[in-house]
């Protein structure tokens, strides 16, 4: 059985790892004629250790894990930005994955579905997503739990096309 929770800081190096193999899988299976090996570099720097310790201490940023068997199987990242007001505003989920050996058990539904509770709770309107086109596993999760399609962007980063996804909380 799958469980969700908070990362803690005893969890950001096994949470980096698979992390960086869900990221070096996908690539291999869904993204290597589409995404630029540089720009998968960039991302799995991006998801070192140190980087979740500083962002599990920014009050604006989530990061939670899914647990098989108290092993860790999954990690989501990402962040409330606020105005003015104390509460609510627009989360970004920038980061979503489970470790290949684990796809496809109902890890990352779970995950997906933690982040959109926690998002409600902290009264967020909206959670919005970027995604390539081309994961068309990710895609049918997002669609299976609500998301939707924002906007198709042409040649966005890496000069490649992203989809941007949303889910408005409050309907």
């Amino acid at each position: 059985m799958v469980r969700v929770r908070e990362m803690k800081l005893e969890d950001v190096e096994v949470s980096a790892r698979v992390s960086a193999e869900a990221m070096e899988d996908s690539w291999n299976r869904y993204e290597r004629d589409y995404y630029p090996r540089k720009a998968l570099q960039f991302d799995m720097s991006q998801h070192a250790p140190e980087n979740y310790t500083k962002m599990i201490q920014e009050p604006s940023q989530f990061l939670f894990i899914a647990e098989e068997n108290s092993r860790i199987v999954g990690a989501t990242t990402g962040r409330i930005l606020r105005g003015y007001e104390k509460e609510g505003g627009l989360a970004l989920l920038g980061w979503i994955c489970v470790h290949p050996s684990h796809q496809r058990k109902g890890a990352g539904e779970a995950l997906l579905d933690y982040v959109i509770g926690y998002c409600r709770q902290q009264k967020c309107h909206k959670i919005t997503l970027y995604t390539l086109p081309v994961l068309i596993p990710a895609l049918n999760l997002y669609f299976k739990l609500g998301f939707v399609p924002e906007a198709y962007l042409h040649k966005e980063w890496w000069g490649i096309d992203f989809i941007k996804m949303s889910k408005w909380l409050n309907r």
